[in-house]
């Protein structure tokens, strides 16, 4: 995994689904924040969701995983985050990324789902510790993924 410096993002589609670039966030040490892309998943023009790719790996990072996506509910169960997950790939081999960890709540039967579709193997369910900011969203238990690209 290297890191030296955000690419230019080339159209990001599968036919279905484009994913439009909305930040390219700096790391924040301090807070234990690496590098990341932030997309908005797009079907037919209109945002459905949203899906971060983040450049590295801290404690923090750790518990939050290196992948994060959400779907609108009027639009879920659709398979766009699976979809946008796949999009992101290029992004990640640029960065020579081999493996991407994802979190999600041990509940969110959606997100454990969507780790599946792609293949990826659960490593392990932690306790959410009560620093973690995913912790005040309720999560009291996460499910870590590694999904080999």
């Amino acid at each position: 995994m290297k890191f030296e410096g955000f690419m230019d993002i080339l159209p990001l589609t599968d036919g279905v689904v484009e994913l439009n670039l909305k930040s390219k966030i700096p790391a924040d040490p301090a807070k234990g924040w690496v590098p990341s892309y932030e997309f908005d998943i797009c079907v037919g023009g209109e945002v459905v969701g949203q899906i971060r790719l983040r450049i590295g790996m801290t404690d923090y990072m750790f518990l939050s995983g290196q992948v994060g996506y959400n779907v609108d509910e009027a639009h879920s169960g659709n398979g766009y985050a699976t979809r946008a997950a796949k999009l992101i790939v290029p992004v990640a081999k640029f960065h020579e990324i081999n493996n991407l960890l994802i979190t999600t709540d041990i509940n969110n039967i959606g997100s454990n789902r969507v780790c599946q579709k792609l293949g990826a193997n659960l490593v392990e369910t932690l306790p959410t510790p009560e620093w973690h900011d995913t912790y005040a969203e309720g999560w009291r238990e996460t499910n870590i993924y590694e999904w080999n690209l």
